[in-house]
């Protein structure tokens, strides 16, 4: 009777044991649980908290940093362009000056006409080897001069452009001989020397540069002195220039036209 009533105590006191700590475990696991989940949303809300206050305005001040410093440069390197950027004006002056084509004592305007004319400078013999493109030429260069016909049948067969307008001249008895080419302002000075004298192929340029010497006086000519000199000298057509105050350019002349002169010599 004892031993069974010892016995069913002892299975009562292990049940009632295994129970309590079966309930201390699982409550104890219970709490930690519930404490992490807590932890973990705390945790949570300080991150969620941090990123709406810190964050943005992190953001912000570092895009407005970004900004302020991009104009700043933007404004330095557009204040940069316009001090160093030289004005047209400036740039004109200083490429025209560089040419050193002429000659110092020559105008601005001629010094811009000599480096677009590739003749400028050059002797008639070398006019003619550019005229003819390279072609052999048959005509003859005595002491820097050619015989006015030849060189007019030359002209006209060349297709260079820009071809010369002016030349300086020299005459005999017989025969006119054109040299160097001139441009048109080194023809103008030419002739306002009354002993100046250039040859020209063309009426129409002998005339203009007689215009341009008179200045708003009056063009003489054409003229040919033929009929009042001897008959033994061919002469030839040209004009004069003559300004307001009587003063007359040399002999402007053109074209290869002459007139065998009608006094008879005595």
């Amino acid at each position: 009777m004892f031993k069974k009533t010892s016995l069913k105590s002892f299975f009562r006191i292990t049940a009632l044991t295994m129970a309590f700590l079966l309930f201390a475990v699982t409550g104890a696991q219970s709490y930690s649980l519930a404490a992490g989940v807590e932890k973990l949303q705390n945790d949570q809300e300080v991150v969620t908290s941090t990123e709406n206050n810190i964050v943005p305005e992190t953001v912000a001040d570092e895009t407005q940093n970004i900004t302020e410093y991009t104009r700043t440069d933007d404004e330095g390197q557009s204040q940069s362009n316009v001090t160093e950027t030289p004005s047209n004006e400036n740039y004109h002056n200083v490429n025209i000056g560089d040419f050193d084509i002429i000659g110092e004592d020559v105008p601005l305007e001629e010094s811009k006409v000599a480096w677009v004319l590739p003749w400028v400078g050059w002797e008639i013999g070398k006019v003619l080897v550019w005229l003819a493109a390279g072609a052999a030429v048959g005509v003859a260069v005595i002491d820097g001069f050619v015989e006015a016909k030849a060189f007019v049948s030359e002209l006209t067969k060349s297709k260079q452009k820009d071809k010369p307008k002016y030349y300086t001249v020299k005459y005999d008895k017989n025969y006119m001989y054109v040299g160097s080419p001139l441009t048109d302002q080194q023809a103008l000075d030419r002739v306002n020397s009354p002993f100046g004298e250039v040859w020209t192929p063309n009426y129409n340029d002998a005339r203009l540069l007689a215009s341009k010497h008179a200045g708003g006086g009056k063009i003489v000519g054409p003229e040919n002195h033929y009929k009042t000199n001897y008959n033994d000298t061919r002469y030839f057509w040209h004009f004069h220039g003559e300004k307001p105050s009587g003063v007359r350019s040399g002999h402007i002349f053109y074209g290869t036209e002459s007139q065998m002169g009608a006094v008879k010599k005595p």
